[in-house]
Formats: C-alpha cells, sequence, structure tokens
C-alpha cells in the first residue's frame, strides 16, 4: 500500500524467532568418541587417593616370578594340574564311544531318547563294521622301523663323512707353511724325520747283480801287510805334494800377471 501525506506511521514488524541449530553442521558425539575425550583428559591427572594406587603390570609379573621360584614345588603342581593328559591315539577303524551328557534345560525324556539314538547308531556301526585285518596293520610298524633304520645308517654315513672331511682339511692346514711378510731364507730347510717311503738310495741295488758274489760286500777285507801300508803311505804323500805344488805355482804365476797389469 503506498505511503500517503498525511498518514500515520505503519507500525513496526516484530523480530524472527531464533532458529534451532541444524543436526548437520552440529553432529552428536558418539559414546567412543566422548570416552576417549574423558580418558585423555584424565591421563595425567594427580591420583585422588595415593595410598591406594594399583600395582603395575610388570610388578605384578616380577612378584609372581619371585614367589615361584620360592615354591616351585606349587608351581610344578599347577602346571601338572593345567596339562591335560593325552588321549591315547585310536585305531583305524575304531568306533568312537559316546559319552551321555544331560544338556541345560533337556527334560527326561528328550535325554533318553537321544542316547536311544545315539546307541542305534553304534550298533548299526558295529553291525556293518569293515573286516579287520590284523596282519596288515602290524606289517606297517615294520615298515616304520626299517626307514627309521635306514635314516639313521644315512645320518651316520654323513657324520662320519664329515668327520673325515674336518680331518683332511686339518691334515692340510697342519702342513701348509706360513711365510711372513719380509722373512728373508739364508739356507734350504734341513729334513729332521726320515721319509716313510724308501729314497732312491734304498731302491738302488735291490737288483742283484752277477759280480756281487765277487765284489765282497759282506766278508771282510784281507789284512795288508806293513811293507804293502808304508809303500801306500807314502805313494799318497808324494801325490797330496804334487797337488800342493801345482796349486803354489798357479797362484805365483797369477801374481806375476797382477803385477804386470795382463789380465788372467
Amino acid at each position: 500500500m503506498p505511503w500517503c501525506p498525511g498518514a500515520p506511521p505503519c507500525p513496526p514488524l516484530p523480530p524472527h524467532p531464533p532458529r534451532a541449530p541444524s543436526p548437520r553442521f552440529h553432529p552428536i558425539p558418539s559414546r567412543s568418541r566422548f570416552c576417549r575425550r574423558k580418558r585423555r583428559a584424565g591421563a595425567n591427572l594427580k591420583p585422588e587417593h595415593p595410598e591406594e594406587q594399583e600395582i603395575p603390570s610388570r610388578l605384578r609379573e616380577l612378584m609372581r616370578s619371585r614367589e615361584a621360584m620360592k615354591n616351585p614345588k606349587s608351581g610344578r603342581r599347577r602346571a601338572a594340574g593345567k596339562q591335560q593328559q593325552p588321549k591315547p591315539p585310536a585305531a583305524h577303524g575304531d568306533i568312537a564311544v559316546p559319552k551321555f551328557k544331560r544338556g541345560k534345560g533337556e527334560s527326561e525324556h528328550s535325554y533318553l531318547c537321544r542316547m536311544e539314538q545315539e546307541v542305534q547308531h553304534i550298533l548299526f556301526l558295529t553291525k556293518n563294521q569293515v573286516q579287520r585285518e590284523p596282519e596288515k596293520e602290524a606289517a606297517a610298524p615294520q615298515k616304520s622301523r626299517r626307514k627309521k633304520e635306514f635314516q639313521k645308517k644315512k645320518l651316520d654315513k654323513a657324520r662320519r663323512r664329515k668327520e673325515e672331511k674336518k680331518e683332511a682339511l686339518l691334515e692340510k692346514s697342519l702342513l701348509r707353511d706360513t711365510v711372513a711378510f719380509g722373512e728373508v731364507v739364508t739356507e734350504p730347510p734341513t729334513l729332521t724325520s726320515r721319509p716313510r717311503r724308501g729314497g732312491p738310495t734304498e731302491q738302488a741295488g735291490r737288483k742283484r747283480l752277477l759280480l756281487a758274489p765277487r765284489l765282497g760286500r759282506g766278508s771282510p777285507a784281507a789284512p795288508v801287510s806293513l811293507a804293502r801300508q808304508r809303500i801306500v803311505q807314502e805313494e799318497r804323500a808324494r801325490v797330496v805334494q804334487a797337488y800342493r805344488d801345482i796349486q803354489k805355482r798357479k797362484r805365483q804365476q797369477k801374481e806375476a800377471q797382477a803385477a804386470r797389469g795382463v789380465p788372467g
């Protein structure tokens, strides 16, 4: 409606009511997130009762282990009680014997009916059981025993071969001569032990010669007369003196040539 001059002013409009928050922009926190925040907020708080603090788990384990060390018998009994006795292995073809136990909330009539059904089933299996052959069943342990013996022989052979290889490596390392850096050898090595096999000196002379009996190896030498001994000594002295004279003459010639400057 247009405004006219001289007309009273229009009344003011009422204010708009406030809007409710939309759930899209203000989600409700979940329980797990709330618990996580609460746990995180109370993680570093001061304990309310310092005297009633909970013992740490590591300390509890340490105390439990110390108690077990003090009383080993009680720990063994507890472990033996926890450990179940192993059941004997059932043979192939044996029918399992059922154990009846009344269920919770089961009536007596239904319990008896269930027992009757189980018994009838066992009787049916017993009547239609396959014929047992114990001879063939006894052959299996014998085969396993032979297999174990074969495996044992194989392991012994491998162990023996390994020991022989180790001994060969040890002997090879003992025969190896390690030479240090910068080591100098001034003379050939000396043999301190006799070789196992005979050398060329022992091999020579093995063949029997035709003149061996005449050489007189085994027979003692014939006695020599005093005149013969004197002649041999004089001849030996003459030969030695002649050799010395020849060596002296050669030495004098070399000295004379050296004095003249003539090369020898």
